[in-house]
């Protein structure tokens, strides 16, 4: 190991059983056998483009418009010292920068910008690397920088941690020059590690602002502004996450902590809680903390909604708000749908974006345009986009809208996006788990700053929607496999509703009633009864196609009638009953994950082509489906395109 240390001392230093020492001799290790750098490169830590600084700093916006106080404050101690203050995201790319404007050449020069990226596979060991991949505060001196370049710098970094336990940020504190001993950098440090820990806290808070917050710290009078940990519990008294205050002073993993009764990890439930405290001034309540020999204080913070229900003058609970006509026939008897309908109403007009999963035909869009219906918006346009449906070389221009002359073809007077049509309504992006990867950054950019910025333009135009989300895929497995963004995900999830397949439904049976007496009424028909056999038969189906599917059938009963009742010999002619037919494509009725196999999906895909003739639209009908949901099965599974079957000059249509 004496190689990797170019100047003398060195080795001594490294060699220290301070756990930031060990941290920084196995970067140097990883820098020379993994990543093959050469220390004595000179050239200046890289610094990222306009553009390509932008698709960090959109995902940022929340928090650094959570972190900028704390930065500020920060800056206003290390200044007069020569020092910067960096914030950069997981990746170690600076977002922002505070810096005094006379050394602006000099700090570029040294890579203390914003837009620079400090990784370990390009920069070696340095303090901003370290905290993300170490997820601890840690201060680079002089020559424990890997790159000769660096060795003038002393860096003071800290992470910020989600209560997931993901990095959100990385907070640093950079000079040029300091005295030789690192010692000198320990205030510094505790500094940074403040500024970090009040970031850290306040997106715990605002993660949790409809949820019960505990409080904890060590003296009693002073726990509501000096708080040593927090603890986030749901309302039926189970912890939902512990800040790292909290895991550190209880000794307890992030993962065990969740779902956990909270008088079994604090002996105290929280009825006492509240009882207890809640109100300003309230004394904390006295905890004793599982790790801890010394007694702690608590102090708990109502739900937002809560703390708005106590300011109000005192009052009888107002009852239950019925439920908006265009929710409750959509719902009808189903008790989870109108759970969801009732939560959906509820967030109704609070500024919270919603998340609609389901599965292909649950009737995702039609709730949608129900909770618009029943909003305050209900007088604004309804736009729904269907992220799936349009093809990848006009997707920008339609959500975003160009100006006059954006680029060749263009209408002379541009074009308004469909996102920017909104306004002041609703915005539905269906099938947003097939929005393609360049196309999620700049959602998440519109979705975080509330402004749309068509091509070409120089302005952007600020945005006044609700935002509806829907998808029939898992999104976060999306995410594992690098297909959809996760801040995205957290972005549109504010709170997530998963509709019922059809044969989840308690009211089935009134749902064939009311269908077939729409489709009757579209008809100038009265609508035949069922018999019972026939009635066996629609309840058995498995209905892959959920209420999409059922629509279909009815049509088809209909016309098949001769106005007479409805009996087994038409439903079997209409569907393909779960109990008569064993190769109903029961892949298509629930997604790979939940057990059904790849194999029999892709079969059952080839079969309804074959049946068709290659007629994708046929096919899909057949399997109750969308035309656009047949062909992304159809690519995943890999199915042969229908021009591969059958005659190429045969049309879809």
């Amino acid at each position: 190991m004496d190689s990797l240390y170019p100047q003398p001392g060195m080795r001594a230093e490294f060699a220290a059983t301070g756990i930031a020492e060990a941290l920084i001799a196995r970067s140097w290790q990883r820098s020379v056998d993994r990543y093959r750098l050469d220390p004595g490169r000179r050239e200046a830590p890289r610094v990222l483009s306009a553009s390509a600084l932008r698709d960090h700093l959109a995902p940022m916006q929340p928090v650094l418009e959570l972190a900028r106080g704390a930065l500020q404050r920060l800056f206003e101690q290390v200044r007069d010292a020569g020092y910067v203050v960096l914030m950069t995201d997981a990746d170690g790319v600076a977002v922002c920068m505070m810096h005094e404007p006379r050394q602006d050449r000099e700090l570029r020069h040294a890579g203390l910008y914003r837009g620079s990226a400090w990784q370990e596979p390009t920069e070696g060991t340095c303090a901003v690397a370290l905290s993300v991949l170490e997820k601890v505060a840690l201060t680079v001196h002089h020559a424990e920088h890997f790159r000769a370049v660096n060795r003038s710098l002393t860096c003071s970094a800290a992470p910020v941690l989600a209560p997931d336990g993901r990095v959100l940020a990385v907070i640093d504190a950079s000079a040029l020059s300091s005295p030789d001993d690192k010692r000198s950098q320990h205030l510094v440090l505790q500094m940074v590690r403040q500024a970090a820990r009040l970031v850290e806290d306040a997106w715990f808070l605002q993660s949790y602002a409809d949820q019960w917050v505990l409080k904890i710290g060590s003296q009693q009078s002073l726990v509501e502004v000096a708080t040593d940990a927090l603890l986030a519990v749901d309302g039926d008294g189970r912890v939902l996450a512990g800040n790292a205050g909290f895991l550190a002073a209880s000794g307890l993993q992030a993962a065990a902590l969740a779902g956990q009764p909270l008088h079994e990890v604090l002996g105290v439930d929280l009825p006492t809680l509240c009882a207890a405290g809640g109100e300003p001034g309230q004394a904390a309540l006295r905890l004793q903390l599982p790790a801890q020999s010394r007694p702690s204080y608590g102090l708990l913070r109502p739900p937002r909604a809560a703390v708005r229900r106590v300011a109000a003058p005192p009052a009888a609970p107002p009852a239950s708000a019925p439920l908006h006509p265009a929710l409750a026939a959509l719902a009808g008897a189903d008790a989870a749908m109108r759970a969801h309908a009732r939560r959906g109403q509820r967030l109704l007009d609070k500024g919270v974006n919603l998340l609609l999963q389901g599965e292909s035909g649950t009737g995702k869009e039609a709730f949608a345009k129900a909770l618009h219906a029943a909003s305050a918006r209900r007088d604004g346009p309804f736009v729904a986009i269907n992220c799936a449906a349009i093809p990848e070389s006009l997707i920008e221009s339609e959500l975003f809208g160009y100006s006059a002359g954006a680029f060749t073809g263009a209408a002379r007077h541009g074009a308004r996006g469909r996102i920017a049509q909104a306004q002041h309504g609703t915005l539905f992006l269906d099938e947003i788990g097939d929005m393609p990867l360049a196309l999620q950054t700049r959602l998440l950019r519109v979705l975080a700053e509330r402004e749309v910025h068509a091509l070409g333009a120089r302005e952007a135009t600020a945005l006044d929607a609700q935002v509806i989300c829907a998808s029939h895929r898992d999104l976060l497995e999306l995410a594992e496999r690098g297909q959809f963004r996760l801040d995205l995900y957290y972005r549109i999830q504010g709170v997530s509703l998963r509709l019922p397949a059809l044969r989840e439904r308690d009211d089935r049976q009134a749902l064939v009633d009311r269908v077939l007496a729409e489709e009757a009424a579209l008809l100038r028909l009265d609508a035949p009864p069922i018999d019972a056999d026939a009635r066996g038969l629609l309840d058995a189906h498995g209905w892959p196609g959920n209420l999409r599917e059922l629509r279909n059938a009815m049509r088809a009963l209909l016309a098949m009638g001769e106005g007479g009742s409805i009996g087994r010999d038409l439903v079997e002619a209409a569907i393909r009953p779960r109990a008569a037919r064993a190769d109903l494509p029961a892949p298509l009725q629930r997604s790979a994950h939940d057990g059904f196999a790849l194999a029999e999906q892709a079969r059952a895909l080839r079969e309804a082509l074959q049946d068709c003739r290659g007629n994708v639209s046929e096919a899909a009908r057949r399997l109750g489906i969308g035309r656009a949901t047949m062909y992304r099965r159809m690519q995943r599974l890999g199915v042969a395109p229908p021009q591969r079957l059958f005659d190429p000059g045969q049309s879809d249509m």
